[in-house]
C-alpha cells in the first residue's frame, strides 16, 4: 500500500501534465506512492506507462472540488496530495513533510512554499482566515503570510499543492462539491481545524507552479471566484456577511477605476 497518493486534476493542461508527473517521478524518493489523474477534459488523455500511474476519465468539467473527491475513492495512500497540473515538485525533500505528519498526530494539513514560474513566492497561496477584516488586510497586502521563511500554523492553504491525512479528508466528507472551483481549499482548511487539526505551512518544500493554465475565459473565471466567494461566506458567517461583501467589492473595484 502507497504511503501517498497524488491526485491530479486535469482540464485543459495536457501539456502542462506531462511535466508535473515528470516531476513528481523524478523528485519522489525513499516513499512508495501512487499518482491519480482525474481527467475533466472532453477529450481522452494519452496513456501513461509509468505503473504507479493511474487515469479517471470523466470527460466533462465537473468541477475541481468533485474531480478530486472521485480521485480519492480510488487512493490507497494513507496521506494525499492534492497537485494541479500545471506545478511541478522542485526539491526532493518531500520526506520531510511525511514526518511532520507521523510525529505531530494534530496536524491535519500541509502547504508548501510555492513559486511562480519566474520563481517568485506565489501570493495568496497561505493565509489567515478569510473574514471581512482579514479580506481588507489581503486586498492592502497586510496578510503576506507566504513570505515567511519558517513553517509555521496557519488557516489555509491553496489546493494547488495540499497535503493532507486521508482519514481526515474522509471524517470532513472531502471537499464541498458547492463549490465548483476557488475556496474549497479554504473551506475545507476551515472545517479540519474546526475538529481541532492544525494546518501548516511547511516553506522548505517547493512547488513551482505556472498558476492559471485551465482557465480560458478571464471573466467566466473572475464569475467562478465570486459565486464561490459568495457561497464561502454564507456557509461559514451568515447571509448578512455576503452583503457587506458585496458592498466591499464595488468599493474595491471603483478604487482600481
Amino acid at each position: 500500500m502507497p504511503e501517498l497518493s497524488f491526485i491530479i486534476v486535469n482540464y485543459q493542461s495536457e501539456k502542462y501534465l506531462k511535466k508535473c508527473v515528470a516531476s513528481v517521478l523524478e523528485k519522489v524518493k525513499i516513499i512508495d506512492f501512487e499518482i491519480i489523474v482525474v481527467n475533466n477534459d472532453q477529450s481522452k488523455l494519452n496513456s501513461f506507462e509509468d505503473e504507479k500511474i493511474s487515469v479517471l476519465e470523466i470527460n466533462k468539467n465537473v468541477g475541481f472540488g468533485k474531480a478530486c473527491n472521485f480521485g480519492v475513492e480510488k487512493a490507497r495512500g494513507e496521506l494525499l496530495c492534492f497537485l494541479n497540473p500545471d506545478a511541478e515538485i522542485i526539491k526532493e525533500n518531500i520526506v520531510e513533510i511525511i514526518e511532520e505528519f507521523k510525529h505531530y498526530p494534530k496536524i491535519g494539513i500541509i502547504g508548501p512554499k510555492i513559486l511562480t514560474s519566474k520563481n517568485r513566492i506565489q501570493k495568496w497561496s497561505v493565509g489567515r482566515e478569510t473574514g471581512i477584516w482579514n479580506l481588507f488586510c489581503n486586498k492592502i497586502g497586510y496578510c503576506a503570510i507566504w513570505n515567511n521563511l519558517e513553517k509555521q500554523e496557519v488557516d489555509w492553504v491553496t489546493g494547488a499543492a495540499m497535503f493532507i491525512r486521508q482519514e481526515l479528508f474522509q471524517q470532513l466528507g472531502g471537499f464541498d462539491e458547492n463549490f465548483f472551483l476557488y475556496f474549497e481549499d479554504l473551506d475545507l482548511c476551515r472545517r479540519a481545524r474546526l475538529i481541532g487539526f492544525k494546518v501548516l505551512y511547511f516553506p522548505d518544500f517547493h512547488i513551482k507552479h505556472q498558476g492559471g493554465k485551465s482557465s480560458v475565459l478571464k471573466e467566466k473565471q473572475k464569475e467562478a471566484y465570486y459565486q464561490s466567494q459568495d457561497y464561502y461566506f454564507q456557509k461559514h458567517f451568515g447571509r448578512f456577511s455576503v452583503a457587506v461583501l458585496r458592498f466591499l467589492r464595488k468599493i474595491f473595484l471603483y478604487w482600481r477605476m
